[in-house]
């Protein structure tokens, strides 16, 4: 897998977190577990990102 690559399906894979984040946020009771759970894998990608960069 080519660096290019490789740095657009972790994009990707973040702007998909991005929106299920916002989706549990957007619920009448948003289960906090969860949206800690998706924002900690988020935070992940994003320091894989710059460290591709």
């Amino acid at each position: 897998m080519s660096l290019h690559s490789r740095a657009q399906a972790l994009k990707n894979r973040y702007f998909y977190l991005n929106s299920l984040i916002q989706d549990e946020l957007s619920r009448p009771l948003p289960n906090s577990l969860h949206l800690f759970e998706l924002k900690v894998k988020r935070l992940r990608l994003e320091e894989k990102l710059s460290n591709l960069n």
